[in-house]
């Protein structure tokens, strides 16, 4: 196995996880489609970089909408409480 900084190899982690904390502060979870319109990242580099923060625990899955059956993401409760950062277009 092989360990690697959390952001070292990842930089779009680094504009995914703003979002979650400003979208998903309270708790809800956020859409991969809501994640494709506020990052701008393709959604296939998208999952990639939510599947390294799930797997690292930074980022759990919440489940699926309902009425479009998108997957969506949320912060961990002890990590939902942080202050909202400012998301950079």
């Amino acid at each position: 196995m092989v360990t690697r900084p959390f952001f070292g190899d990842d930089p779009l982690a680094q504009r995914v996880l703003p979002v979650l904390r400003r979208l998903g502060h309270d708790g809800r979870g956020v859409t991969l489609t809501s994640l494709v319109a506020y990052t701008g990242i393709p959604g296939v580099r998208l999952r990639a970089t939510l599947e390294r923060l799930v797997q690292s625990g930074a980022v759990m899955p919440a489940g699926r909408d309902p009425l479009a059956s998108d997957l969506a993401f949320r912060l961990p409760l002890h990590a939902s409480v942080a202050p909202s950062l400012p998301v950079a277009a």
